[in-house]
């Protein structure tokens, strides 16, 4: 099963350059899409403080612009499998509620990404909130 939006997975990541584990905030798990956490800031991303998300060992960024990931149910499996830490191949924790929408502002304002898509995601992740 995809997990729920706002959940972090750390599955091998063969499309990180270099591949490797990448923590993955799932942002629309009826097509199965999610969005890279990053341990460097880029443009588009949004900060991640580690005293609100326990799984992160220091400040990291969500990118939300074109890091659109897609995989299936099975495929997600596999690469949660191949990452090489068993106490890790699950649901590690969810977006703190402080960090939602700025992801969903970075999201609606991303240049990177269709409209279409932006609206899925949106819809998914419970849309722009105050």
């Amino acid at each position: 099963m995809i997990p729920e939006p706002w959940s972090v997975v750390w599955p091998y990541d063969p499309w990180a350059k270099p591949p490797k584990p990448k923590l993955w905030v799932s942002v629309a798990p009826s097509l199965g899409w999610f969005l890279r956490i990053n341990s460097e800031q880029r443009p588009g991303a949004v900060p991640l403080e580690p005293q609100e998300h326990p799984f992160l060992r220091h400040r990291s960024w969500l990118c939300c612009r074109s890091d659109l990931i897609e995989v299936d149910e099975h495929r997600l499996k596999e690469l949660l499998d191949r990452q090489g830490n068993p106490e890790h191949r699950g649901v590690l924790g969810t977006i703190a509620a402080s960090a939602r929408p700025a992801v969903l502002r970075e999201i609606e304002g991303s240049p990177t990404i269709s409209d279409n898509t932006k609206e899925k995601i949106l819809a998914a992740l419970g849309g722009i909130t105050a």
